[in-house]
Order: structure tokens, then C-alpha cells, then sequence
């Protein structure tokens, strides 16, 4: 499209240049644009975009879009000038790219924990009816198989229109998107048409950026006021009780899931093992049987919302309940590895006091031996919650073993030493070994018959980020070479 073609359809403030100039992509990454391309100069909390108008345009961008014209490129390319480029962003990517979310069904899923998964449970329903679909989230893009990798949760406006223009172009029919926080406060998801919101929790996290729970708390509420269809809420979270009775009270279409709480979409009778939970559904007075294969209380409320989403967007209850029963569990959510040891070792991206203490509180509901967990904290991020994760270890765990993760500019055995306090004030046992992959190994080389070991934080994020470095990191591959090579060491493998 030409530039002519696109002002027509944002506001802007001026445009100085060629207005005929074909325009078919935006991006607010210099080091990323290309010939056809608005560069959109951002001003971000440690950068301002527009100190690399220059670079943008050595690489080939047609035009710029700004909040004004710095006097050393004014000469250099096409300007379009706006109030907010930020803001601007999103409705320009949205013309761009052809308006691809009026094309594919979205569910946008928000909370501190239980996104992930909801993402995959739903592509996993949507699999089994044969449909084609797509995520975007903390894993990754994924285009039908087409995969991905991304920084952040909730990409830009710009980087999420292009992902759903190349989905509809695969006729990708339905995306499941997580929807952090930082994203709906700075309009990433602007110009998205989400169908369906899902609420999973709100627990402490990111107070770094939003500084108080209630900033938190709100920024995730705008979401479920710009849905189409309909909005899930977990109300056996206390946020999520006030949200769903605010949106009814604004006349806002919501249906409520819990276990523990009256709801629309109600979990009962669970019962769990290392294989999974099984319970009694009733689903707007509809009683019915249900298996998911991911064991705990947290997996049954986040198959709820998955399955209420499904539900809303017309896809039949029993259909739902019976892809629910085959899907094997996502990749580093409650993973467990295989092995000869005789232990469970359980791979999870728990890294908030709730989310450890989530899946600690299924841990115990089938753990026969000693409860290990390894993990650490994030540094320069809420520092507040080191000494309750290591509280709600030393709780329940008989050992625990501190560890590095993502420790940026901090000293990581500091940061272990700050968590340690909670876990002394339990009365917990604990070793601190920063190097993380020595801690695996220590706590598989360490196993006993029946112990059960938390490996916790990382998951499948592919980096530890470090000092001014992401340094690649596979904590997954790291469990299953320690795996094997106890045991070698214990006359269980040639």
C-alpha cells in the first residue's frame, strides 16, 4: 500500500516527503528494517528510537514514524509525524498488515500463572477437531508447526499483526494468545479483535513496572472490556472474584470456573495422581466426567478455562472433554522427566511464590519419599518475594537447593542468601550452588527411591540472562544428560 493509503485511515499531526512511497511492513526495531518499512521511533524507559532514525534508514526503511523530525535526518527519508508512535503503531500495523484479527477467532489468556498452558489445552481441543491454530506467547510463535522464538510474553502491535497476517495466510482459523500486563498497558494489543478473555489468577509479579497490585490489577482488567464474545474468570482467585463481579455489574458478558467457589463452569471431587486429576464438571447445570493428564488443582482450573473458551466459541462439550483427555501435558509446564531412578523429577516454570506453591500443593497430594526442590530468583526484578518462595520451600520441601536464575546485574549467591532467610525461617535444610547446572546434577546425583524433585523457574526459556548477555540455556536438555548420566553411574543404563 502507498503512504497516502495509510494516512488515510490513522491520525498523525503532519507528513513530510513522497506520499506515493509503497509501504508494506512496520517494525519499531532499526536493526530490523528494511526496504518497504515504517521504522517507528519509540521512546522507551532506558532508550529513545529516535536515536536510531539514521540506522533505520541505512537499512532500508521508506519512512519514519514519529513524534518529531530530529534536525540531523530530517533530510534522510519520509516522516510521518503523530502524537503517540507508540499508540500510532498499533492501528498503522493493523492497516499494514490487512486486518488479519478480523480473520482468525482470538482468545487472549491474562494472569501471573497458568497463560502457557491455556494456550496449549486450547490448541490441543482445536487439534483434535482438526483445525488449524496458532499461539503467540511465552514459548513462542506458533504458526500451524511453524515455530517461532520471541523476548516477550506479548510481542509488539507491529510484531503481532505480522505473526496473524502470516496465520491467515496458512488459514490458521483460531490464535491463543497470552496477554501480559506490560502489554495491555502499553498497547501491544491495540487493533487485536479478541473474541474470548481468560482470566487465571493475579499473585504478586512484575511490581517492578506497576509498582502496586492495584496498577497490576488493572492494567490486566482491559482486557475482558474489549472482547466480542465472552470472558472467562477464575473466581476462586480473590482478583478474580472482584473482576467477574465487576464485569457483571458493568453489564460486561462473563463466565466464572472454580473448584473451591460457586460457578458457572464448576470443577468437583477431584482426584489426583502422578498420572493426572480426574473430577465431576458441571457446566451450566450440566453434569459430566472429565480426565486431564497434568495432576493438580492448578491443571484442573486452567482446563477450565480452556474448555470455557472452547465452549463459548461453539465447540461441543463433549468434544471438549475428550481432547481434554488426550492431551499429554505441555512442554515444561509439570513436565515429567522419564528416568530409571526410581524418583519423579518434574520440570516447571513456577518462579512466584504462587505458582511454587501451586505445584508444591500437588506435589504432596501423591509424593511418597523426600520432596526436593531446586530454584532461584530473578535478579533486579521484585525483590520482595526471594524470602517467601524460600519459605514455601523450606515448608515443604526436605531439601532445598538455591540456585541462579536470570540473576542480570546481581550477584546470584546474594540473591540465593536473601532467599535462604525464608527457607531457615520454615526450618528448611538448604545448599546454595549458583552454577545451575551443577545444582541439577547435584539434586539428581543425590536421589533416593520415591524422592520427588522440583526443578523450578526456568522451564524452557532458552537463556539465563546475564550481566548484558542472554547466555543460551536448556535446562531441559541439562536434566536429561544428568538423568543419564547417574544412571550409567548406578548400573542402570550401558
Amino acid at each position: 500500500m502507498k503512504i497516502k493509503n495509510l494516512l488515510e485511515e490513522i491520525e498523525y499531526e503532519s507528513f513530510v516527503g513522497d506520499e506515493n512511497i509503497n509501504i508494506d511492513g512496520i517494525t519499531n526495531d532499526s536493526r530490523k528494517a528494511k526496504i518497504g518499512d515504517i521504522f517507528v521511533a519509540i521512546k522507551g524507559y532506558t532508550s529513545d528510537g529516535h536515536k536510531f532514525i539514521e540506522s533505520a534508514v541505512k537499512n532500508g526503511a521508506s519512512a519514519i514514524m514519529c513524534d518529531h523530525i530530529p534536525e540531523d535526518v530530517k533530510d534522510k527519508s519520509n516522516f510521518i509525524v503523530v502524537k503517540s508512535p507508540r499508540e500510532t503503531m498499533a492501528p498503522a500495523a493493523h492497516v499494514i498488515y490487512g486486518r488479519p484479527s478480523e480473520k482468525i477467532n482470538i482468545t487472549g489468556v491474562t494472569g501471573t500463572n497458568g497463560k502457557t498452558s491455556t494456550t496449549y489445552l486450547l490448541k490441543g481441543i482445536y487439534d483434535h477437531l482438526g483445525d488449524k491454530s496458532g499461539i503467540i506467547g511465552t514459548m513462542g510463535v506458533l504458526i500451524d508447526e511453524d515455530k517461532i522464538k520471541i523476548d516477550n510474553t506479548t510481542p509488539e502491535a507491529a510484531d503481532i499483526q505480522n505473526y496473524l497476517s502470516r496465520m491467515a495466510e496458512k488459514n490458521v482459523t483460531h490464535c491463543f494468545m497470552e496477554v501480559s500486563s506490560h502489554a495491555l498497558e502499553l498497547n501491544r494489543v491495540d487493533n487485536v479483535n479478541i473474541d474470548v478473555g481468560i482470566f487465571t489468577n493475579l499473585t504478586r509479579d512484575h511490581l517492578d513496572f506497576h509498582k502496586t497490585m492495584e496498577n497490576y490489577y488493572l492494567a490486566k482488567k482491559k482486557l475482558f472490556y474489549i472482547t466480542k464474545v465472552n470472558n472467562i474468570i477464575n473466581v476462586d482467585d480473590p482478583y478474580g472474584a472482584r473482576l467477574y463481579k465487576e464485569l457483571k455489574t458493568d453489564g460486561v458478558k462473563a463466565l466464572s470456573t472454580g473448584i473451591e467457589n460457586d460457578a458457572d463452569i464448576k470443577a468437583s471431587n477431584l482426584v489426583t495422581t502422578m498420572k493426572g486429576t480426574s473430577f465431576d464438571l458441571n457446566i451450566l447445570g450440566v453434569e459430566k466426567k472429565v480426565h486431564v493428564n497434568t495432576p493438580g488443582k492448578f491443571s484442573v482450573l486452567n482446563s477450565l478455562g480452556a474448555l470455557g473458551a472452547a465452549y463459548c466459541l461453539g465447540v461441543d462439550i463433549d468434544d471438549i472433554i475428550l481432547s481434554l483427555a488426550e492431551i499429554k501435558g505441555v512442554k515444561g509446564r509439570f513436565e515429567i522427566l522419564e528416568n530409571q531412578l526410581d524418583c519423579t523429577i518434574i520440570l516447571d516454570f513456577a518462579h512466584t511464590p504462587d505458582g511454587l506453591l501451586k505445584v508444591m500443593d500437588t506435589i504432596v497430594e501423591f509424593a511418597e519419599g523426600r520432596k526436593i526442590v531446586m530454584f532461584g530468583a530473578g535478579g533486579e526484578r521484585d525483590l520482595s518475594r526471594r524470602a517467601p518462595m524460600g519459605e514455601i520451600a523450606g515448608k515443604y520441601c526436605d531439601l532445598s537447593i538455591l540456585t541462579s536464575d536470570n540473576p542480570r546485574f546481581e550477584d546470584p549467591y546474594d540473591i540465593c542468601v536473601e532467599i535462604s532467610k525464608g527457607v531457615e525461617k520454615a526450618g528448611g535444610k538448604y545448599e546454595i550452588i549458583v552454577e545451575r547446572d551443577k545444582a541439577i546434577y547435584y539434586a539428581i546425583d543425590n536421589s533416593k527411591s520415591k524422592d520427588v524433585i522440583l526443578l523450578a523457574g526456568k522451564s524452557t526459556e532458552p537463556y539465563q540472562d546475564m550481566g548484558t548477555e542472554k547466555v543460551p540455556y536448556d535446562e531441559g536438555y541439562i536434566a536429561k544428560m544428568a538423568i543419564i548420566d547417574v544412571e550409567k553411574k548406578r548400573g542402570l543404563r550401558n
